[in-house]
């Protein structure tokens, strides 16, 4: 009968749950926010419905194991000491400000000091389970916002350990703080030893199983590894979902890390939904009711004096305001590690029964109101009022030593993001002696990339004043190679204000947002979608021996098709020019079969006479001719090298062409 009661209260929680999600789905709400109020309907201070919920807690407490170690693995240690300055200064500033502005604040209200130290705590932590959710979802988990974000959430989440063993040191009146430091002492050692033998021995022991070719094997051993690992740091003292994100971030260095993460994930996703139904369970509504006002006095102090800690702190560190506005609003709700603390406090008798009613209140309104936090940190981070605000907040003295050697540029290309994409872009560029100056904002990438000679200037592209320091409005060409969409929109839209003249290269991740990075003045959007599924085209059907010229066809045809589902606007088609000081430019024209001038000499065609634009030179299927005569013979599929002013060039293409039989892309060419 247990057993089945059991399996009754599981069939209950996900059909009322998928219901529930299915219509915060409509309303556009994360599903976190229905798994919250799913766990409000059916626990005790609801309907009632489950029976057992003790048995849910404890599957709630794997799926966040699970999320945890999910995170730990994709995260890596790498990427931690990639923002290092983050997680080990803006995070100790964060964590520490709010702790002393909550005891402050909640200690003039006549609460003791070590239950506002305790509410301290809770209100430093912030839900890494929703955030990170959400960057994942929207994809920016590699922007600067993402990256601030996850550095802030790294350091409370290792926070927790102390904070855990330091709450029974509270409630104890006779506790004394050497005690508090003897224990973190021998936990922080204990946990040392634990990590570096794992470290160690984890990954020998994944090359022997893999060698068995048993999936089911290397299934069982990789969930061997996080539970071993997970109660040895909870041994320690620390909890199962910090030895579970230890555990990640141990097996992250391994070689079969992906494959770890792949498989891991169905169980992650299926059991994390029980922790925030178990979290919903504990609110009581007519409590909640009765003391209405109090709950969101408490509600509205933790999200806006959170919010402006988190992001005046992300400014101190040298962070654009609409990034640090973005990373306040996100962290401002209470996390889930928050209902581990209060837990542990109420059990050990140093909070009571209604100051963890409201407590818990407090927390399940704040993460449901993160998606609207959000949506609004997003609007008002676009702002024009709120950007003139936060430019005149920015320290500006870091940029003041590099402002005569920017000086300096001209006509130059400016490549805004310095990661692949960029690097790659400036290695084409030396190689052809094109100048050019990186726009970097990640401090250790441009501390690095300058110290080996790369022309850089630190700043924030979305910013104006920062794209003149850049030369914007002398610069030839600007690339943005962003891995944040909300960055590229504005720094493009920024750009083309600067200057109108401006040819604006975009890189995007999703074709969904070409035509709307068009709109905003890109004069070419790349996307990576489309990218990826050339090359795929390419590989495939030169492993099937299709001839080249027929492969570069397909893709010709890809390029033209996908481009234009998606969009209404025409490539158009590119012109160099020879210099800043001389408009004379050059492009290049393959001869089509329909061409008038096909078949006819140089002379006959009347391209200098007639349009003043010069032919430089003609790439025949025998060889190139440079310098060509009036005698040399225009055929179909030749390569034809153009110089002049706009007006020739575009007479130019009209008389190669015939004004009716111009290309689409072309045409439009023509005419800029």
């Amino acid at each position: 009968m247990g057993e089945s009661g059991f399996l009754l209260d599981l069939v209950v929680v996900y059909g009322v749950g998928a219901l529930v999600v299915f219509f915060f789905h409509k309303l556009r709400q994360t599903p976190i926010v229905g798994f919250l109020v799913t766990g409000i309907l059916v626990g005790p201070y609801g309907l009632s419905l489950v029976k057992e919920a003790e048995h849910v807690h404890v599957l709630a407490e794997i799926g966040v194991m699970m999320l945890l170690f999910s995170l730990g693995i994709e995260f890596s240690i790498k990427k931690v000491l990639e923002i290092r300055n983050v997680v080990f200064g803006a995070g100790p500033v964060q964590v520490l400000t709010t702790l002393a502005a909550t005891f402050v604040i909640v200690s003039l209200a006549g609460v003791p000091s070590r239950l506002a130290v305790l509410l301290g705590f809770l209100a430093a932590i912030s839900s890494t389970a929703i955030v990170v959710k959400f960057l994942i979802e929207r994809g920016e988990v590699d922007s600067i916002h993402g990256k601030v974000s996850l550095g802030i959430l790294i350091f409370q989440d290792l926070c927790v350990v102390p904070m855990i063993l330091l709450i029974p040191l509270l409630a104890d009146q006779e506790s004394h703080w050497t005690q508090a430091l003897w224990v973190m002492a021998k936990a922080m050692a204990i946990i040392t030893v634990i990590l570096l033998v794992t470290r160690y021995l984890s990954p020998r022991m994944l090359r022997v199983i893999v060698t068995t070719r048993s999936k089911e094997l290397f299934v069982i051993v990789s969930l061997w590894l996080l539970l071993v690992i997970a109660l040895g740091v909870s041994a320690a003292g620390f909890s199962l979902a910090l030895g579970a994100f230890l555990a990640g971030l141990v097996l992250s260095e391994s070689e079969y890390a992906h494959q770890i993460f792949a498989d891991m994930r169905p169980f992650r996703d299926g059991l994390n939904s029980l922790f925030f139904v178990s979290i919903g369970m504990l609110v009581d509504p007519v409590f909640v009711w009765s003391h209405l006002g109090l709950v969101l006095l408490v509600v509205a102090a933790v999200l806006v004096g959170k919010a402006i800690i988190i992001f005046l702190v992300s400014m101190l560190w040298g962070f654009p305001g609409p990034v640090s506005l973005m990373v306040g609003l996100g962290l401002a709700q209470v996390g889930e590690f928050s209902f581990i603390l209060l837990e542990v406090g109420h059990r050990s008798g140093l909070v009571p029964s209604e100051g963890y009613q409201i407590a818990i209140t407090c927390a399940v309104v704040t993460m449901s109101l993160t998606p609207a936090l959000v949506w609004l940190s997003r609007r008002l981070a676009s702002s024009n009022r709120f950007l003139s605000l936060s430019r005149a907040l920015e320290r500006r003295q870091r940029f003041r030593d590099q402002d005569a050697a920017v000086e300096k540029y001209r006509d130059h290309a400016l490549i805004c993001g310095f990661g692949v994409g960029g690097t790659s872009v400036a290695r084409v560029l030396k190689a052809n002696r094109v100048p050019y100056l990186v726009l970097e904002l990640n401090a250790q990438t441009y501390q690095r990339e300058k110290a080996r000679g790369e022309p850089m200037l630190f700043g924030d592209c979305t910013d104006p004043d920062i794209l003149k320091r850049a030369g914007i409005e002398a610069a030839r060409v600007a690339i943005f190679v962003l891995s944040d969409p909300y960055a590229t929109r504005q720094a493009v839209r920024a750009a083309r204000s600067l200057n109108p003249d401006l040819t604006i290269l975009t890189r995007t991740h999703y074709a969904a947002e070409i035509d709307e990075l068009f709109n905003l003045g890109s004069n070419e959007v790349v996307a990576d979608e489309f990218a990826t599924s050339i090359e795929l085209v390419t590989r495939v059907l030169r492993h099937y021996g299709v001839p080249r010229n027929l492969v570069a066809e397909e893709i010709r045809s890809i390029r033209e098709e996908r481009y234009q589902l998606f969009r209404k606007h025409k490539i158009t088609v590119p012109r160099f020019r020879l210099s800043g000081s001389v408009g004379v430019f050059f492009e290049t024209h393959h001869v089509p079969a329909e061409s008038p001038l096909c078949g006819v000499t140089l002379a006959q065609s009347g391209i200098r006479e007639k349009t003043g634009a010069l032919v430089l030179g003609i790439v025949h299927e025998s060889g190139g001719v440079a310098n060509p005569g009036p005698d040399d013979v225009l055929q179909e599929g030749d390569l034809v090298f153009l110089s002049g002013t706009k007006p020739q060039l575009r007479d130019a293409e009209l008389l190669l062409f015939g004004s009716s039989d111009l290309p689409e892309g072309e045409a439009e060419g023509a005419e800029s």
